[in-house]
């Protein structure tokens, strides 16, 4: 058998592949095992690539730039990667897999050379989960990837099908998250996994259950590249693997693209469409907020005038974002008809919903969409859509996708749907579903629905989770005389440094994410009170620094000096006591509503530690003085 080793830059990551005639790979990070041994090959109407090759040569090379997106979670993108390409034929066909290492992951593609039409009609790779891997975090594929990631004994793992990432657990704080990369413009069309009961670790790579027949295109014809994300849950969320795997952005001038928040109705309003005050209310509370946009969601036309609340929320400076049906904007000269019309009213954005589908036809349709908003100027937000797979890369302006359980399920889950995104849910998704890209969960419910949740849970949601059009869904009424508005009003949504501090899936996470001098550190908990505990290691230790907390008011019979940081570290008995206090407290039923907010300084190298209710949060801004 021939071994094919390709390691990363750092040599933190190798991908092993091997040949004796069929083809199969391993990729482990820092020797431990993220895919055991797992399958490569496609199936097509011409011919069967999954055994009997001939291998006919390799090749290797080194990628080494960098790039910037103008919306993303961090301002400078690396692009470090070895990578191999391996040749074979069959009957005078040729395929080559394309393989790349990364120091956080690895990738690989099938390409089918030639000219001519083709039609795939099996993909035979697979992701082989490693015999020792631990916790499986895995969401069951539906249409809209409104699910929770449920953990899932890997055993049991053939009894769904399942959608794109899955997060699993290696050796010590060591996890990988599959995932695919890009699937745009329709050349391929959206996969998911499926194993057998025979042999239930080996999650092969399906076409769409939609996608009723063969994948058709012509030759040259590549799959997208199936991705393994390696490390520690911070190497996860830090990563910008999936964006390397993009082409460069077909936006050739970004300066329209402006990423902000957005006042949003539907959440608590569904018929506000239907109301031209009330969509003006929405505006005056944006401009009031300092938030860019409004949005006005569906049942708009024949009832709102929108080229007169454009000028309207003009005078504001607010800008308007309108809401369409994906089945309206199918077809192309359609789709060119409408966006040309709703760019020249003044329009800055469109959110397009219930596309709902993986299948070919379905993907191009993104891929078309994207093109002709470049053409006229317009920001995009995919609703009912597929998962992202690093496409912020190639379509800038595509500020958020939903493919989420997000904040409007809340909406529905309690009279026929099963479920809700609780706090554990939200403690899973950076690791899942955000890590693959922007995420329109519509975070910041008070009191119009039971969340289950705090108030400064939800108000940490906004540094959490990364969306660059971030909804906020609660009620202006709410949200004006809340405590909490101060932050709201000054977090951004686009980042330069994000450093995830602390966190487990299903249990906690604590965030820090950095604009210009300024940090934003949140935290969120789920099912169970705890201490969030962070060193200010990253801070600039030439500045001085205010700290703004927004935590859940519990502590009342704590000193709030000891709450919120100041806790002796040496003091082990005063620490135990205290914490005994906190657990006794938060064992009780307490207003979720009630916060504390409070100012301090703080300075490079300091400790912090707050106190979390069951299910609560805190949100932190950091300023120089």
């Amino acid at each position: 058998m021939a071994v094919f080793k390709l390691l990363s830059p750092g040599k933190r990551v190798a991908v092993n592949f091997f040949f004796d005639g069929a083809l199969s790979y391993q990729a482990l990070v820092d020797g431990r095992e993220a895919v055991a041994p797992s399958p490569l090959g496609l199936v097509t109407g011409g011919g069967d690539f999954c055994r009997d090759l001939v291998f006919k040569g390799e090749s290797r090379s080194r990628l080494d730039y960098g790039y910037r997106i103008p919306a993303f979670k961090k301002a400078e993108c690396t692009d470090l990667a070895n990578c191999l390409a391996l040749s074979f034929e069959k009957e005078g066909a040729e395929i080559l897999v394309e393989a790349r290492a990364y120091d956080d992951g690895a990738a690989f593609r099938l390409t089918l050379k030639g000219s001519g039409p083709v039609q795939v009609t099996e993909e035979t790779s697979a992701f082989t989960v490693p015999q020792g891997a631990g916790e499986i975090y895995a969401q069951k594929h539906l249409w809209s990837y409104e699910d929770h990631y449920h953990p899932v004994p890997k055993e049991e793992l053939w009894q769904n099908v399942y959608a794109f990432p899955l997060l699993l657990k290696l050796d010590g704080a060591y996890w990988a998250l599959y995932a695919e990369a890009p699937v745009y413009g329709g050349d391929f069309g959206g996969a998911v996994l499926r194993s057998s009961r025979e042999n239930p670790s080996s999650l092969g790579l399906a076409r769409s259950p939609d996608q009723l027949k063969p994948v058709t295109g012509n030759l040259p014809f590549s799959t997208p590249w199936r991705v393994v994300i390696a490390g520690t849950l911070n190497d996860i969320v830090r990563s910008n693997l999936l964006e390397n795997l993009n082409p460069p952005s077909i936006v050739r001038d970004s300066s329209y693209i402006k990423p902000g928040k957005l006042a949003w109705h539907w959440m608590v309003e569904n018929d506000g469409a239907r109301d031209p005050k009330r969509m003006r209310d929405y505006v005056d509370y944006a401009a009031e907020m300092g938030f860019p946009y409004s949005l006005v969601d569906g049942g708009w036309p024949g009832n709102t005038d929108i080229p007169c609340l454009v000028k309207y929320a003009g005078e504001k400076n607010v800008g308007i974002w309108i809401w369409e049906h994906s089945s309206a904007l199918r077809d192309p000269a359609e789709a060119e008809e409408k966006l040309k019309l709703w760019a020249s009213w003044g329009v800055a954005g469109v959110k397009i919903d219930f596309f709902e589908s993986d299948c070919q036809e379905r993907i191009a349709q993104y891929g078309m969409l994207a093109v002709l908003a470049d053409k006229y100027r317009l920001m995009l937000n995919f609703h009912g859509c597929s998962k992202p797979t690093g496409t912020s890369r190639i379509w800038p302006h595509v500020l958020s996708y939903e493919g989420v359980m997000g904040g409007e399920y809340l909406q529905n889950f309690s009279t026929y749907l099963p479920g809700g995104p609780d706090a554990a849910h939200n403690c899973t998704l950076p690791f899942t579903r955000n890590a693959v890209g922007p995420m329109d969960y519509t975070p910041v419910i008070y009191r119009s629905y039971i969340t289950g949740t705090t108030d400064a849970h939800q108000t940490a949601l906004t540094v959490v989770f990364t969306s660059y059009a971030m909804h906020i869904a609660e009620r202006p009424e709410i949200v004006l005389p809340h405590p909490c508005r101060p932050f709201l009003e000054k977090v951004p949504e686009v980042w330069d440094d994000t450093i995830l501090l602390e966190g487990a899936p299903a249990s906690h996470v604590t965030m820090a994410r950095r604009s210009g001098e300024e940090w934003y550190i949140a935290g969120i908990c789920a099912r169970r009170p705890r201490w969030a505990e962070f060193g200010f290691d990253f801070l600039n230790p030439l500045l001085s620094y205010d700290a703004e907390l927004y935590a859940d008011d519990i502590s009342a019979d704590l000193p709030f000096d000891q709450a919120a940081g100041a806790l002796p570290e040496a003091d082990e008995k005063i620490c135990t006591e205290l914490i005994a206090s906190f657990s006794r407290k938060c064992a009780h039923q307490h207003d979720v509503h009630r916060v504390r907010t409070e100012k301090f300084p703080v300075k490079f190298g300091g400790k912090f530690r707050v106190p979390l209710s069951v299910n609560g949060g805190f949100a932190l801004r950091v300023s120089p003085k």
